[in-house]
């Protein structure tokens, strides 16, 4: 129960922040909810004067419908037909007196009666609240719908019943377009959530789905019922002596989700039938613990997970939050401005950026986040992450839990041995720009898969990451192998590739990044390795000039076409000896062509061909190291002409 009683902590520490809606991005606003609180998508909002009377309804917006409920054990996990109602705020056949009146089915007859019942309850309690009796003393009197057919939010049929859905006919038949309410609401009218709110006295009175002294009273008031109907007993969370619950929370990773982490079911499927007698003889938790943590869980999915396909990933210091993530590239450790590049359309550069000035930043930001870890406290770090096999049941499929201080090691680790030439295209000034850094777990699945590949696959290499970015692991051997045949065949990329911003290149430097961490024992440098004399090294040495070789000389005549080296790049391969002297052939009217000016790129063809061995000089395929010598070869020229054309430029 490890995982229970840090997340159970993270509340604790972060309860200054119950009630306090903040957002990410687009999305809906979030908080860290409540204890024996909901949050739900309300449709309608019913405004009550300070008498609680009727004043005036509306749509709500989308953006602004996240709503918390007060909510018992049975109504937080009500599913199906099930009657349970929420306290205040609710559908409207469970809030509307006036449901079977308007033709309302009578199979839900005994809905509104439980919900008035249980709101009187509390309105004529010692822990009742003046906006919960005003709110009772309006839904008491049955009139609903009416007030909202009224308001022309619902409307009725020629016979007097409510109009549950909304068709084209019904556009001539009212004079009227498609009212709001049947665009937002995805089933029957009557199935939308109604909440409710008050006409505020002053500017600081808050509206009720978002007043703190409302919810400690709705706790107050349901922790004194638990009290006389509910187990007491050891919490094996906090081994305090506490009111228990067999029932635990759900909607972790959105509000349709109704799968559980914690779950018991005898008269079905035989959970613990010949061990125990019940649930909590298997285990026992507090219903307080219970709440706390799986709200602690749900708000930081919300604030600061990452999802693929049906897979949460979190990662969150215990004693205070952290900005940090493990998936975060180079650019996203940094904050930079096109840390989200290959996300978003928009780019924003810097143009100071250099391969050096990156380098050192990684390495000063980790000093920094320590620093900040040791003001802050943070003492542990928690990654996990969470995915449900089926519609019921939530599993952790990865937990690690740190010390702070080794966490920011070994993501240092990650980022010192995971990286190398990167590159983006900076569109204001119509230019590529490199970089020295890690590629973010999101562009490593991206090169390895490709964009259009099943997210279920996807979301499995990301959990299969994670080992290797916080516990110095080492990268499976088949994701290796899966990028390098994915680079080999440049041909089947998307755009041009002659151009250096095409995908191929950028994948290039992803790959090179994953190769080199695979061989990261054999300390391989990004820079050109002349004292490196393996075969495959070497191989891809001379493709490098053969392709740089090419291209400068199509450049000088204006084609954008393919070069012989990218053409044959799987050939070559595949059967490099043999696909080399092809290669060398075609190479042969450039050299005749260009003559002297060339003088350098044949010189150094020469060189790399008397390094290979004799018995190398064969056609047995080439491993994963080939691209890192053909990557640290073309960077190496193209570096050497750029300084070139300074010198020049100096010169004059």
């Amino acid at each position: 129960m490890s995982w229970m009683k840090r997340l159970y902590d993270v509340y604790e520490n972060n309860s200054d922040k119950v009630g306090d809606f903040n957002k990410r991005g687009e999305g809906q606003p979030f908080t860290l909810l409540p204890v024996s609180h909901v949050t739900q998508s309300a449709q309608i909002e019913i405004k009550l004067d300070l008498d609680g009377n009727f004043f005036k309804a509306i749509v709500i917006p989308k953006d602004k419908a996240r709503t918390i409920l007060p909510a018992t054990l049975d109504s937080a996990n009500r599913a199906g037909s099930k009657v349970a109602a929420y306290f205040l705020h609710d559908k409207v056949f469970y809030v509307a007196g006036d449901y079977l009146k308007y033709g309302g089915a009578e199979k839900r007859a005994g809905n509104y009666s439980q919900y008035i019942n249980q709101m009187k309850e509390w309105a004529k309690s010692e822990f009742t609240h003046r906006k919960v009796e005003l709110i009772y003393n309006y839904v008491k009197k049955g009139t609903v719908i009416e007030d909202l057919i009224s308001a022309k939010i619902l409307f009725e049929d020629e016979n007097g019943k409510l109009v549950e859905k909304w068709t084209r006919q019904d556009d001539e038949k009212y004079g009227i377009e498609k009212p709001e309410i049947y665009k937002v609401v995805t089933g029957d009218s009557s199935e939308a959530t109604v909440r409710f709110t008050i006409l505020s006295e002053t500017p600081e009175d808050p509206v009720v789905w978002e007043d703190k002294e409302l919810f400690g009273k709705y706790q107050q008031y349901l922790a004194n019922k638990m009290d006389k109907v509910v187990e007491v007993g050891l919490c094996y969370v906090t081994g305090q002596i506490m009111p228990l619950t067999d029932r635990h929370g759900s909607r972790l990773r959105n509000a349709g989700d109704m799968s559980k982490l914690i779950s018991s079911n005898d008269k079905q499927g035989f959970t613990y039938r010949g061990r125990f007698d019940n649930p909590n003889q298997a285990v026992q938790i507090g219903y307080d613990v219970s709440q706390k943590a799986h709200n602690a869980m749900r708000w930081l999915i919300q604030r600061q997970g990452y999802r693929s396909d049906t897979r949460n990933f979190i990662t969150f210091g215990v004693e205070s939050l952290i900005d940090i993530q493990p998936f975060d590239g180079t650019l996203g450790m940094l904050d930079h401005p096109l840390a989200s590049i290959f996300e978003t359309e928009t780019i924003v550069t810097e143009k100071d950026n250099t391969s050096l000035v990156i380098a050192e930043q990684v390495q000063q930001a980790f000093q920094g986040k320590k620093h900040t870890f040791r003001l802050g406290g943070i003492k542990s770090i928690v990654v996990m992450a969470v995915d449900a096999a089926t519609t019921g049941r939530l599993a952790i499929v990865y937990y690690q839990e740190l010390e702070s201080n080794l966490f920011l090691d070994r993501l240092a680790h990650w980022h010192g041995t995971c990286k190398w030439y990167q590159s983006y295209y900076d569109v204001a000034n119509k230019k590529m720009v490199g970089y020295i850094g890690t590629p973010s777990t999101y562009q490593i699945v991206e090169a390895v898969y490709g964009e259009r590949t099943d997210d279920k696959i996807k979301k499995e290499l990301y959990t299969r990451l994670l080992p290797c970015i916080v516990d110095y692991a080492m990268i499976p051997k088949d994701i290796v192998l899966t990028i390098f045949n994915r680079i080999k065949n440049p041909m089947s990329f998307k755009n041009d590739l002659s151009s250096p911003t095409g995908e191929w290149q950028r994948t290039l430097g992803i790959a090179c990044a994953i190769i080199r961490k695979h061989y990261e024992k054999e300390e391989i440098n990004m820079a050109l390795d002349l004292e490196n004399k393996s075969r495959d090294y070497l191989f891809g040495r001379l493709l490098g000039v053969a392709e740089v070789l090419e291209r400068n000389e199509l450049n000088r005549r204006g084609e954008k076409r393919a070069t012989n080296a990218m053409r044959y790049f799987n050939a070559f391969s595949q059967r490099p000896a043999r696909t080399w002297m092809t290669i060398r052939r075609q190479l042969h009217p450039y050299q005749v062509r260009q003559g002297e000016k060339i003088w350098f790129q044949n010189k150094l063809i020469r060189e790399i061909e008397a390094d290979i061995q004799v018995e190398d000089m064969n056609n047995d395929a080439l491993g994963p190291m080939f691209l890192l010598g053909y990557s640290s070869q073309v960077k190496e020229l193209y570096t050497k002409t750029e300084l070139k054309k300074e010198n020049e430029n100096a010169d004059n």
